[in-house]
């Protein structure tokens, strides 16, 4: 006679978890918009199409005075911080007096295409040691800055103590239960950078360490830069700098070179979608400076290329989203 096949584990029903966890993206809210009605004789009221009418509003104007958030987990660029709270909630039913959870604690880590780091998590106690009530969460916020295009994942894990009472309020067994949850996004560019950089006639100085009529030629280039904005709002560019490599110095040859402040109003240029900002800078080799010297000497002798320095940019959002991207080494092109 044949013997009944024994219950493995993954056959016997999983308990539901007493804790449950949600993630919600913490971003800025967005300009409302109405469509007003022409002002014409007609019975409708002008009012009729507004998304919130009221005495003090405007009938004509486009914009509403109120935000929207945004219905959806939205778009996630690269330069920016993405933030989102982390809620541990206890889903024991009212009528359930026996079961207590303590001990609740959450970790969360991001993971990129080339690395995993741990998240700090904000306030910093990691725990609810004296528990949750029922009905009651335990809430973290995490923010991490996103460098990398491509897919992220965040992973957040829960551990918690679910305990039994007895009829006598004293704590019968008790049991450390925890979860693990996985959340992918994918960070995609804000900016488009594309740069050329072309060597222009060197700049011949005295040298007295050569002899009297010692001269010491100093390398000079113009780099270009081309900026594309390939997200999907219009941004405004607050900032664009270029972090020359010694030997070198750097001049800007742009519109915030002619005022002594950068962050002025009127010098800040704003970028629609898929338009593009152009800047250029001088770049130039600094007179007696012996500072990487040798190292441009022998990338010139090897590769017959030299290391520029490194181009900067910091941005604001519609609703002034902080972004900030750092490109790599730029390098002038191989002599030929």
């Amino acid at each position: 006679m044949a013997r009944p096949r024994a219950a493995s584990g993954a056959d016997v029903p999983k308990e539901p978890h007493a804790v449950s966890l949600k993630v919600l993206r913490l971003s800025r809210p967005s300009l409302s918009y109405q469509s007003p009605l022409p002002a014409a004789t007609t019975k409708i009221s002008p009012k009729a199409s507004l998304s919130y009418p009221s005495a003090d509003s405007d009938d004509q104007f486009i914009l509403t005075p109120i935000l929207t958030l945004p219905p959806a987990f939205g778009s996630v660029y690269v330069g920016e911080t993405f933030a989102c709270t982390l809620s541990a909630n206890n889903e024991i039913s009212a009528d359930e007096t026996g079961r207590v959870v303590t001990s609740v604690r959450i970790v969360a880590e991001m993971q990129t295409p080339s690395s995993v780091a741990a998240l700090e998590l904000d306030p910093a106690s990691d725990t609810a040691q004296s528990g949750l009530d029922i009905g009651e969460s335990l809430q973290k916020i995490v923010r991490y800055d996103l460098k990398e295009e491509g897919n992220h994942i965040l992973a957040v894990s829960v551990s918690y103590t679910e305990n039994r009472i007895s009829e006598s309020a004293q704590a019968a067994s008790g049991r450390v239960r925890t979860f693990r949850k996985l959340y992918q996004f994918v960070a995609q560019p804000c900016l488009s950078v594309r740069t050329k950089a072309s060597e222009l006639p060197p700049l011949e100085v005295d040298n007295k360490s050569l002899g009297p009529y010692g001269k010491t030629r100093l390398l000079r280039f113009a780099l270009e830069a081309q900026l594309e904005n390939v997200g999907d709002g219009a941004v405004v560019i607050k900032q664009t700098r270029l972090n020359p490599k010694a030997p070198f110095k750097c001049q800007s040859l742009n519109s915030d070179a002619t005022t002594s402040d950068p962050f002025a109003a009127a010098a800040l240029p704003t970028l629609n979608p898929r338009d593009v900002l152009q800047v250029a800078f001088l770049i130039e080799q600094e007179e007696g400076r012996t500072e990487g010297l040798e190292a441009l000497q022998k990338d010139l002798r090897h590769d017959g290329r030299a290391t520029l320095g490194q181009l900067s940019i910091e941005w604001r959002g519609a609703m002034g989203d902080k972004g900030f991207l750092t490109t790599g080494n730029l390098m002038s092109r191989k002599r030929s």
